[in-house]
């Protein structure tokens, strides 16, 4: 089973690049649908339950995903220059993943963190990155990047 061509991260082909795949466990968690806003609500002491304003089109939140990546190399050196090069691509902060299943969505997802690290047989690294994504309405290949574009 080959693993080229089914995820791409900042453009680039991850298995080729870096050795990188998802399993099947994050795969999902990517396509997981998106959390929506609270809606408006108003909850007073002079009247009973509260009021729901009753939204035609309710506006996504924000999400955290944790993605369990798996390095494949042909022996320990390579597993090194691999994890490297990866780990510099995450200090990018901003990684763009694209995965052949669903070749118009871009999930631009914010790297957090590495929650755990494990090396099996010196050829095969994984691990666990908390990612956050801030806008899961902006997925599209024609929407724009608003990561630097905003003013905070």
């Amino acid at each position: 089973m080959t693993r080229k061509n089914e995820l791409y991260i900042n453009g680039k082909d991850a298995f080729t690049t870096w050795g990188v795949f998802l399993n099947d466990k994050s795969l999902s968690s990517l396509l997981e649908p998106e959390p929506l806003k609270d809606p408006v609500s108003n909850k007073s002491a002079t009247m009973d339950g509260k009021q729901v304003r009753r939204e035609l089109t309710p506006k996504v939140d924000e999400r955290d995903v944790t993605l369990t990546i798996q390095i494949y190399a042909a022996n320990r050196y390579d597993l090194f220059h691999k994890l490297l090069a990866f780990k510099s691509e995450l200090k990018k902060r901003r990684c763009e993943f694209c995965t052949c299943y669903e070749s118009n969505v871009i999930y631009r997802l914010d790297y957090k963190s590495c929650s755990q690290y494990k090396s099996h047989h010196r050829g095969l690294a994984t691990f666990s990155l908390k990612m956050n994504e801030p806008n899961p309405a902006n997925r599209g290949k024609e929407d724009v990047d608003d990561y630097e574009n905003t003013d905070i």
